[in-house]
């Protein structure tokens, strides 16, 4: 996939170089030389323009992307940059708010997916906070989720079934075994070390230990 991100502050390039990493033609652009600079050797493109300037994001081809981000949090710039997207008619768009009424004006004038780093992140630490077993966590709703785990040593050897508890809402979902994901795993199946369980449940039944 062909993917423009727009602004490389520390959201930005961390973005752009995670996306390339997964095997994404990335192209970066911002207006500060220094920073494509210091991260054009970690990407397949990058590009010192202003991303306020419509016909700048044209010249670089940015009209041909399946996808554009802006990851630039001041207002003005990202949503002038948003609306030079929607000219260029690429076809999905998301876009980083700095607020709530940020997000709220991304989201009217069409953007498909506004994120806000900040807030997503703080919610997401605040449940790894009461699940502090957990390796990961996906929220559902306000007190369901996923969680993802590493068995402890104790667990070594022991089959999935022996996982199983009904007195609780917690349920195993899938394990991660060598890059591979088992979805409903066979419960005979031992549980080695390097192996991932990833369940989902209540939090607090998510917050009991394994």
């Amino acid at each position: 996939m062909q993917i423009a991100v727009l602004g490389l502050g520390r959201f930005g390039i961390q973005l752009a170089t995670s996306l390339e990493e997964e095997g994404h033609e990335v192209l970066a652009i911002d207006a500060n030389e220094t920073v494509v600079q210091n991260i054009a050797p970690r990407l397949t493109k990058t590009a010192i323009a202003d991303i306020t300037d419509e016909q700048a994001l044209r010249d670089l081809g940015v009209a041909n992307m399946d996808v554009g981000v802006v990851s630039t949090a001041v207002i003005e710039a990202n949503v002038l940059a948003v609306m030079n997207l929607q000219l260029l008619e690429v076809p999905t768009i998301y876009a980083k708010a700095q607020s709530s009424r940020h997000a709220t004006m991304l989201s009217r004038i069409g953007v498909q997916r506004v994120i806000e780093p900040e807030k997503e992140g703080g919610l997401r630490f605040a449940h790894l906070i009461r699940l502090p077993h957990a390796k990961d966590y996906l929220s559902l709703s306000r007190d369901y989720g996923i969680a993802i785990y590493e068995p402890p040593p104790r667990l070594y050897g022991v089959s999935l079934e022996q996982l199983d508890d009904d007195g609780s809402t917690r349920r195993l979902l899938m394990l991660v075994r060598d890059n591979e994901v088992h979805v409903n795993p066979v419960r005979s199946e031992t549980i080695k070390a390097a192996d991932l369980l990833i369940f989902a449940g209540e939090d607090d039944d998510l917050t009991e230990t394994l």
